[in-house]
Order: structure tokens, then C-alpha cells, then sequence
């Protein structure tokens, strides 16, 4: 009488893998999908951004910040201080009266809040 010896799963899998494989699957480990992109801004947006942002400079008005940061947007409020025209780079002062320095190529949207 002969028994019948089911591997399962077993049987279907690779006996080798090769260095090629295991330099693919450790690199598609390492890649986040689902982290968004910074979205491409155009010639119209990148306008609307500078005069709200020169706006609320002149009225020294509270603006709201939405920056790309690392694949996921995120929230900054305060008062735009200072631009510096070389680097593109804008000062915020804070509410609580710090500043944080951003990159013009960092904002994704602006809001001035009257």
C-alpha cells in the first residue's frame, strides 16, 4: 500500500533564488508607494501663490502654508517675514514668535487668512 505524501505549498516554490532576485525584492522593499508627489505647479499657480504671499506681507496678514514634505503635505501658520530673492528662501515668524525657514520650491498651496 502506498501513501500518498502531499507537500503542499512546498512544491511550488523556487529551490534557488538568485542574487538577482533577492537585489529586487530588497529593492522594491525599499520603495513606498503610496507616498505622493509633489504635484507640478504652473505659471498661473506659482503667480497666485507670490501675491498672496506679497498680499499678506503688505497687510501684514496671518498666512497658512502647504508644504511637500517628503511625500506627505504639511501645515504651516504664521506671518510671512522676509524673502530672500537669491536663494527663494521665505522666513516665517510662528505664532509662538519662532521662525522656520522654507524654500520657495516647497509650497504647494498658500492661503492668506483675513
Amino acid at each position: 500500500m502506498s501513501i500518498i505524501r502531499d507537500r503542499g505549498l512546498v512544491k511550488w516554490q523556487t529551490a534557488l533564488i538568485m542574487s538577482e532576485h533577492k537585489a529586487l525584492n530588497k529593492k522594491i522593499g525599499e520603495v513606498d508607494y503610496f507616498l505622493n508627489k509633489k504635484p507640478v505647479l504652473d505659471e498661473y499657480q506659482v503667480e497666485e501663490i507670490e501675491n498672496n504671499i506679497y498680499y499678506s506681507m503688505e497687510y501684514h496678514l496671518p498666512i497658512s502654508f502647504t508644504l511637500h514634505n517628503e511625500g506627505s503635505p504639511k501645515e504651516l501658520h504664521g506671518y510671512c517675514v522676509y524673502i530672500h530673492p537669491v536663494t527663494k528662501e521665505l522666513r516665517i515668524q510662528k505664532k509662538d514668535s519662532s521662525f522656520e525657514y522654507i524654500q520657495f520650491d516647497e509650497i504647494i498651496d498658500v492661503v492668506v487668512e483675513d
